[in-house]
């Protein structure tokens, strides 16, 4: 850094995130005091104290063991956190002008109004045979009056009823485990020696111990709510239930052999899809051949057409397994992160790849936690940026709709945020928090305009990381999987339970029908009748109960007869 101020160049000492030589700036900064480099020196202290919070930042994050993530990106939720608040600066002109106005004394005050009471909308009603969904099962109790208070004192004389307030409260009916015994009956004929044996109905395993309920049940609970499989064998036995882990797993291993064909259908429909979006992130297996006994896989998901969504683990985070594995996909258009693993979009396939606006914000918000308040305006555009997208979310609209909404308002947006960003690069520093956030703005700004050209794209690739957030949060529990082949196993699950998620189906009773329709011997060749969207259109009763619209016709404790399989998917 030189500084030029009607004398001699004077050279300041270099500051740097990762080192601060205290000692050595301390020195320089009583010599530069008394000479005519004030504004200079005033200038470098708060880049000392810029790196100051950029290494402190660094150091917590070491601790933790973690890369530093803000908990929220909202614009609102970062000024509420921000340290040295008098220092943010406020490019909002009427804030300024209020500002000025409360500070100067010459202004004229204006009239104060009295204050008006906003009104008080009335809160609506809401009707209690609606308020809860009519798909789960009601139980009727009648609370009457006693036989003492029902006699009129007075006339003496039996009063009758007149009303009955109804309530509705959501219960719990506690899981039992109970043994199920079955007399396999076997018939023989009195003059000859025929003899018939009553086929047994089709079972996991043979001989087995564990019915395929609860072993269905012990898969939900682990891709649906990070439940380990040690955990539930534990919660079985308090039951007095002989289940032990290791029966467990291997029954739920079988299970998941039969869901691998269907996942892979999912796959093929990804394949299928106009618009793709993926992203990747760890996978710890059991491996006895490495030094650790634990190798780390790449556990990638595909979303195909916001419907379709599949997992797929990967023994190395190259991007070959990821280019042969799309090769033959139909899509234009792979939203991923800007990442060089991904490059073969563009290299190899020639393909639009949108990118992520989430990325570009979120370095943005870094650089204001760590005290960089020159990031603050870019976080504002961001803020108008994302709502115009809330805007047309909340509007339900179309394709063609959402595009004229981003080509009127959008193009505005970004080129504002275009102009900020060239007019801040030749000043921030290239390896600070904030020069690395506008490098990868100037990077990837094709990759982000492309949202502009077409309606169907996301503004950002959020989809994909809330689609790995379970897993993400499940293994601090089940901690790695048992080997490759289970690996391959449980992302199946983890494709069928996601898929039927994102099709508005109770993720929990679709596993138990498609358990029991491929334990029943479902044919292979007719696997397109158990996907999600088949599914859907055979079962209605499968809808999740809180994305389906309530049945008008449906009158107090009266619920629609489920099928044996939904039936026993509630139960459990």
């Amino acid at each position: 850094m030189r500084v030029e101020r009607d004398g001699p160049t004077v050279r300041a000492p270099r500051i740097d995130s990762k080192r601060v030589d205290l000692v050595g700036f301390e020195a320089w900064l009583r010599e530069q005091l008394p000479g005519p480099v004030f504004a200079a020196v005033l200038v470098l202290i708060l880049q000392v104290i810029r790196a100051l919070f950029e290494q402190n930042t660094l150091l917590r994050a070491r601790i933790n063991g973690r890369h530093p993530k803000p908990p929220s990106e909202k614009l609102a939720r970062i000024e509420k956190q921000l340290q040295f608040a008098f220092a943010i600066p406020n490019d909002d002109a009427d804030t300024t002008a209020s500002a000025g106005d409360t500070a100067g004394g010459d202004h004229e005050k204006p009239e104060e109004k009295p204050e008006e009471k906003p009104e008080e909308k009335p809160r609506p009603k809401r009707k209690l045979c609606e308020r809860l969904p009519p798909q789960i099962g009601r139980v009727i109790s009648y609370n009457n009056v006693c036989a003492e208070d029902r006699r009129c004192q007075p006339c003496d004389r039996e009063m009758r009823t007149i009303h009955r307030r109804m309530v509705e409260t959501v219960e719990l009916v506690p899981a039992k485990v109970v043994v199920h015994r079955r007399y396999d009956e076997t018939v023989a004929c009195e003059v000859c020696d025929a003899i018939v044996c009553a086929p047994a109905p089709p079972t996991l395993l043979d001989g087995g111990l564990l019915g395929p309920t609860l072993v269905t049940e012990a898969v939900c609970a682990k891709v649906l709510d990070g439940t380990p499989i040690e955990r539930q064998a534990r919660n079985y036995q308090r039951s007095g239930a002989p289940v032990t882990a290791s029966t467990l797993g291997r029954a739920a291993g079988s299970l998941l052999a039969l869901f691998v064909p269907l996942a892979e259908r999912v796959m093929e429909k990804v394949k299928r899809a106009e618009r793709l979006q993926f992203d990747a992130t760890s996978l710890k297996v059991l491996d006895p051949q490495a030094p650790m006994g634990i190798t780390m896989d790449t556990l990638w998901v595909f979303i195909g057409d916001r419907k379709w969504v599949a997992f797929t683990p990967f023994t190395t985070a190259d991007a070959d397994p990821v280019e042969r594995l799309l090769a033959d996909a139909d899509a234009y258009s792979f939203q991923c992160d800007g990442t060089s693993i991904t490059n073969f979009v563009e290299k190899r396939f020639h393909r639009v790849r949108p990118g992520c606006h989430s990325h570009g914000r979120r370095r943005l918000a870094e650089a204001v936690r760590v005290g960089d308040f020159r990031a603050l305006k870019g976080l504002r555009i961001y803020a108008k940026l994302f709502a115009i997208e809330k805007e047309a979310e909340r509007a339900k609209m179309s394709a063609e709709e959402r595009l004229r909404l981003r080509q009127e308002k959008s193009t505005t947006v970004m080129d504002e945020l275009r102009d900020w960003v060239l007019e801040q690069a030749p000043n921030a520093e290239p390896k600070s928090i904030l020069g690395t956030a506008l490098t990868y703005l100037q990077r990837q700004w094709m990759r982000l305009s492309v949202f502009l050209l077409d309606g169907e794209i996301e503004l950002t690739n959020n989809r994909s990381e809330r689609e790995l957030r379970p897993v993400a949060l499940g293994r601090h529990t089940w901690l790695f999987v048992g080997d490759q082949i289970h690996a391959t196993r449980w992302t199946a699950a983890f494709t069928l339970a996601h898929t039927a998620l994102a099709h508005g189906l109770d993720p929990r009773a679709y596993l138990h029908a498609v358990a029991k329709a491929l334990i029943g011997g479902h044919s292979h060749t007719k696997l397109d009748e158990l996907l999600p969207d088949a599914m859907l259109r055979a079962h209605p009763e499968l809808a999740n109960p809180l994305h389906a619209a309530p049945d008008k016709t449906a009158t107090q404790g009266d619920a629609k007869a489920l099928p044996d399989h939904v039936a026993e998917a509630r139960a459990a």
